[in-house]
């Protein structure tokens, strides 16, 4: 992965014989990481230490060990971020971005992955570049922007060929043909495919089966059910060849082409197929505990049984995916909570570094000057995540610094005090900070929410109180304040606690007026954009049951100031 300076030979060899055991040796591998990482230490050779504790994280993502790999990961960026860029702190940010993808946290994903691109191009080693490229191409995919995970995978293509990187070429020619094949381009799909099983033949044949699987579905989407049938016999026919020259079959690749057989069969009505080969899945996945692909299968099987009348084997399999998809979204969710709690305590021991360095600093004449500047590098890292949770639900970063400003004006029109409504401005930019523990598939639904998905909504004013509640100074007690009462309704029917009136904190009373007005005047993507004077006779309409009356006279009065022409008859 990276150079090592010649005097640390014996970490140098250690980390390589590590490596080399990582596929086949998971507990070996992670006793020479924790070797190296310990003489490293005693070398004091940061650089070599990040590399060990890399080396870790990606024994403990190949484990599963999500929230571990997270937090090593993180580590070994602390190690190394103060130093000249590194390819150790580029694939560290990356496997943070993987962590993120795996969880369905797109967007956090998307950023670690984006940042860790940055550093890496910052290196002297570039024949990777395509691998970063790969990955950000994969979550625009995930995320249903396939133009431009198009356009990213073209461009890995190119680095990988200008580097001799076929393997890597051969994983993004896969990943282009299953895309096309998702927009229905199947030709094209079925083009790429067979170049991507050639070229994985020899650089990458863990691919080959995989590959077979997609370009089957393609040419059975196509009518061309003779071809997808000989793809998926090639597909077993290559475990057989690879399983006897000692190769290992993975579940992962045994399981796509199964399952790909079940959705080709069912497709095509044939149904008793379909069933025979996704119960093989079924077996294989459960001996396994491979959850998402049991998720798909179930929801599979509970319709080929409906479709031959066998409707308590199907209700049987629609509840276990239920069950599942319970199971594996509460999971997603601690993943959220805890990688994010993982951050901010490396980003809050960071800051209490700095804040002790103010404090002692013969610079800072005053503990409030030296609170000031830390509350400055919190918000920074606060309002980042914030504007994450603002674009993983479709909207732009403009809401939350419209919010602010709004809130601000409103105390400035009930008389506050100056500094109260500057404080304000800050902490309001962050009263949905907790929208980043909630799923991407909830907050990017097109459509209305039901029950379980609202509740899980509503959660994110109790998430973003405890987020924000980390940080003890003025500015976040009210940023923590704002961001679990900005839903509770003047009359007692809001969330998450059903204050009223004056028991509604102030701050969260002018933020809730703020935040509906803006995102009613903002497109959305579940709803049109709202004309300025239609937004602001809604908020009118609330006062004395959703809203205060009294903030929404005040509201109406900083409206009529900027926009004038909003309360004439016009």
């Amino acid at each position: 992965m990276s150079e090592m300076q010649p005097e640390h030979p014996e970490v140098r060899a250690l980390l390589d014989e590590a490596a080399r055991l990582g596929a086949v040796d998971a507990d070996a591998a992670e006793c020479l990481a924790l070797d190296a990482r310990v003489r490293a230490r005693v070398e004091g050779s940061a650089v070599a230490e990040a590399e060990a504790v890399h080396q870790l994280a990606s024994i403990k993502l190949s484990r599963g060990d999500t929230f571990e790999a997270f937090a090593l990961a993180s580590e070994a960026i602390a190690l190394v971020v103060d130093l000249e860029p590194h390819p150790v702190h580029a694939w560290s940010l990356h496997l943070i971005g993987v962590v993120h993808y795996r969880a369905g946290n797109h967007a956090f994903a998307l950023d670690a992955s984006r940042r860790a691109l940055d550093v890496y191009r910052s290196t002297i080693d570039q024949v990777n570049e395509g691998r970063f490229l790969a990955t950000i191409a994969a979550v625009h995919q995930s995320m249903g922007d396939y133009d431009l995970a198009i356009d990213t995978y073209d461009a890995a293509l190119i680095v990988n060929n200008l580097h001799g990187r076929s393997d890597l070429a051969a994983v993004v020619l896969g990943n282009l043909a299953r895309l096309r094949g998702r927009r229905g381009e199947h030709l094209t799909a079925i083009a790429i495919g067979r170049d991507a099983i050639e070229l994985a033949r020899e650089h990458a044949p863990h691919l080959v089966a995989g590959l077979y699987a997609d370009v089957a579905e393609a040419s059975a989407e196509l009518g061309e059910p003779e071809t997808a049938l000989r793809c998926f016999t090639d597909a077993r026919s290559d475990w057989a060849c690879r399983a006897a020259d000692g190769a290992e079959v993975t579940v992962k690749e045994q399981l796509s082409v199964m399952i790909s057989e079940g959705r080709v069969a069912l497709r095509g009505d044939h149904v008793d197929a379909a069933i025979a080969s996704l119960t093989e899945a079924l077996e294989l996945a459960d001996l396994h505990e491979h959850r998402r692909s049991q998720l798909e299968i179930h929801d599979h099987l509970a319709t080929a049984f409906k479709k031959v009348g066998r409707d308590g084997e199907a209700l049987r399999h629609r509840e276990l995916q239920f069950s599942l998809h319970r199971d594996v979204t509460a999971d997603a969710t601690e993943l959220r909570m805890r990688t994010l709690q993982i951050a901010h305590d490396g980003e809050s021991a960071r800051l209490g570094a700095e804040m002790t360095r103010l404090r002692t600093s013969a610079l800072s004449t005053d503990f409030v000057d030296s609170l000031a500047e830390v509350d400055a590098f919190h918000v920074e890292a606060f309002e980042r995540l914030a504007s994450i949770a603002e674009l993983r639900g479709g909207n732009t970063t403009r809401h939350t610094d419209a919010v602010g400003d709004l809130a601000a004006e409103i105390a400035h029109a009930i008389g506050q005090p100056s500094e109260w409504c500057d404080r304000l401005r800050l902490a309001a930019r962050l009263h949905d900070i907790g929208k980043v523990a909630v799923l991407d598939t909830v907050l990017r639904k097109p459509g209305p929410l039901d029950v379980e998905e609202f509740d899980a909504v509503k959660q994110h004013t109790v998430i973003g109180r405890r987020i924000l509640s980390g940080v003890s100074t003025p500015l976040f007690e009210l940023a923590a304040e704002c961001a679990w009462s900005h839903h509770e309704w003047w009359d007692g029917s809001g969330y998450p606690n059903g204050l009223a009136v004056e028991d509604i904190p102030l701050s969260g009373r002018i933020v809730a007026i703020a935040d509906v007005f803006d995102a009613l005047a903002t497109r959305r993507l579940y709803k049109r954009e709202w004309g300025l004077r239609e937004a602001m006779r809604h908020v009118e309409s609330g006062a004395g049951t959703q809203f205060d009356p009294r903030l929404v006279a005040a509201f109406v009065s900083v409206m009529s100031a900027q926009h004038p022409e909003l309360t004439s008859d016009a």
